[in-house]
């Protein structure tokens, strides 16, 4: 057993991108102190000779071996390997195959090719991809209607992480920044029933554009343009209040993404709003 002053290494071991054991690991990894710990990845080991040379070079204490493959020969050769080195190890997908097939009577196909199929769905994705890229900051506004999601906001709200991430997951989406010198585009009255409107704390607003421009601290401050509405903060107090006060006019749902993840935001934005898509949970 470790110590609380253990640095440990996890390895994934996977035979596919890593993502289940990255996204499981990570999660999970928030609830303890950061410093203990490393990460590892061992990806597309879908092959006997692989998973060999992966698990043979690890060495020493301090490995923990996280595996999420699906061969049932590939994980008994995994656990062949980590219990002769005397590695503990733990299986990302066992207890859940194990559950449906116990509980459903169906058996499961233990096929790697099967979790990233070039099929529609994968096509779908890349089309929402594209569309997403070119539907960025008001770009393409003749188009608007055609997408699924269209999301509003002032500069520097997470609009394009968000419409980047969520186009990741399928979803045609478009984003359209807001000013009160260009105020709202006339087409969003025809979109207004998948429109979503992000705000967020001025503070925050604040420190962020601050922060977008810190390598232009010296020009700033030679021009004066710390007084620009853009950067003051009582500016951007009242810049926060007219756009909110536009949204409730407009009926819009409103989502304040302060102190949230892009994860966090386009999960709300999806339950918000609703638009009609399946098997698009995860972007790879």
């Amino acid at each position: 057993m470790g110590t609380s002053s253990s640095k440990w290494i996890l390895h994934i071991v996977s035979d596919a991108t890593g993502n289940l054991g990255s996204h499981m690991l990570h999660s999970v990894l928030t609830q303890f102190p950061e410093e203990h710990f490393s990460i590892q990845y061992h990806l597309f080991a879908d092959r006997e000779k692989e998973i060999r040379a992966q698990i043979g070079q690890l060495a020493g204490e301090g490995h923990l071996v996280f595996h999420g493959v699906l061969s049932p020969d590939h994980k008994a050769l995994v656990r062949e390997l980590c219990d002769a080195r005397n590695i503990p190890h733990y299986d990302l997908l066992g207890g859940l195959v194990g559950f449906l097939e116990k509980f459903t009577g169906l058996k499961s196909a233990n096929d790697v090719d099967k979790l990233h199929p070039v099929d529609a769905h994968y096509f779908e994705r890349i089309r929402a991809m594209e569309f997403t890229a070119q539907h960025d900051d008001n770009r393409r506004l003749e188009t608007l209607h055609e997408a699924e999601i269209v999301i509003v906001g002032l500069s520097r709200v997470s609009k394009s992480p968000t419409s980047t991430w969520l186009g990741s997951l399928g979803y045609k989406v478009a984003n359209v920044a807001i000013s009160r010198e260009t105020g709202f585009p006339e087409v969003l009255d025809k979109v207004k029933d998948r429109t979503v409107a992000f705000t967020m704390r001025p503070k925050d607003l604040h420190d962020i554009r601050r922060r977008r421009f810190e390598g232009f601290h010296d020009k700033i401050s030679e021009q004066d343009l710390e007084q620009l509405p853009y950067y003051d903060l009582r500016s951007i107090v009242s810049e926060v209040a007219w756009v909110e006060k536009e949204y409730r006019a407009r009926k819009y749902p409103i989502i304040d993404i302060s102190g949230q993840t892009v994860e966090e935001v386009a999960a709300r934005v999806i339950t918000t709003l609703n638009p009609q898509k399946n098997d698009l949970l995860n972007p790879a």
